[in-house]
């Protein structure tokens, strides 16, 4: 488990998913504003089809749980995808809770997000899409050290059918060894 103190609030850890985070889990895919900044357009939100995503979740690279330190309650996820093991990379995301933003939790979740890349999955690039018009999560990300690379331009359709563009970031965490 990863802990790191978020400023003003009681620690955070990544923790692995349990049977009790499903109700967090599915408000988050549930909610269409939140599926919207992920980039995801969810075929299907009732009960099976969000148990069928947790275990997709959980079977593709690294999926935690963002949760309070002392409670333990869920509070998001992170997950790194696409792991390349040879060229040592992935693509991260997170998503947390509208009630579990600010107060420092996002800053945490990205700081714990690349020790989860680095320690435990020993990668030496953490890469993320992320859409142009999400601002909040582009100052988190480039206060964590990530730095913008290219912009995928109307890469992503909302459930409206709006493009959105999408920019491509790149973090270094360690020096690549043959």
């Amino acid at each position: 488990m990863i802990g790191f103190p978020a400023a003003g609030q009681a620690s955070i850890v990544l923790r692995q998913p349990l049977d009790t985070d499903f109700d967090v889990l599915a408000d988050i895919r549930r909610d269409p504003s939140i599926q919207d900044m992920l980039m995801a357009i969810p075929d299907a939100t009732d009960d099976e089809a969000v148990k069928s995503w947790i275990e997709r979740r959980r079977n593709d690279g690294a999926f935690r749980i963002v949760a309070d330190a002392r409670t333990r309650e869920a509070l998001g996820f992170v997950q790194i995808s696409q792991i390349h093991r040879r060229n040592r990379h992935g693509y991260g995301g997170l998503a947390l809770l509208n009630s579990a933003r600010g107060h420092g939790r996002g800053h945490a979740t990205v700081a714990l997000l690349t020790r989860l890349a680095c320690e435990e999955l020993a990668l030496a690039k953490l890469l993320l899409e992320v859409r142009e018009d999400n601002l909040v999560a582009l100052k988190v990300y480039h206060a964590a050290g990530f730095r913008v690379i290219g912009t995928l331009e109307n890469h992503f359709r909302d459930r409206d059918g709006n493009a959105h563009h999408v920019l491509l970031l790149e973090r270094l965490l360690a020096e690549v060894r043959p």
